[in-house]
């Protein structure tokens, strides 16, 4: 049986830096949820170990920042992780890149896009926009 999904994911293909206990890491991201993510990365990590991540997401040059977030599968070297601690300023910033699916392909083109994400009404206690 297939396993249904309860939120949108957005392809994505920007990078990514991750620490655990007693290593340090950096990948690709390759979709984005509001609860998580699946990573392609050169470094081995194990399914249940906890890491701190760095997105370097397109909406600004700060990196999204997730505090905590757990390893819950690995196949080869893909892994998806579920977020667990987020600033909320970052939570915010992330349901706004699943939502209005930023236009992902133009932050590697500087000329087409500013790299922020277009205004709306979303709020992270809403969690819907208008």
């Amino acid at each position: 049986m297939a396993k249904l999904r309860y939120c949108e994911r957005v392809h994505t293909h920007f990078p990514v830096v991750f620490a655990g206990e007693a290593y340090v890491g950096e990948g690709t991201v390759l979709n984005v949820s509001v609860p998580g993510c699946a990573v392609h990365s050169r470094k081995r990590v194990q399914p249940g170990s906890y890491i701190e991540m760095r997105m370097l997401v397109p909406d600004t040059t700060s990196p999204l920042r997730v505090g905590l977030a757990k390893v819950r599968w690995c196949e080869g070297r893909r892994f998806g992780v579920e977020f667990i601690q987020m600033p909320g300023e970052d939570q915010v910033r992330l349901g706004r890149l699943v939502k209005n699916e930023v236009p992902l392909a133009h932050h590697l083109d500087p000329a087409r896009s500013n790299g922020r994400i277009p205004e709306n009404n979303y709020t992270a206690s809403e969690g819907e926009g208008p």
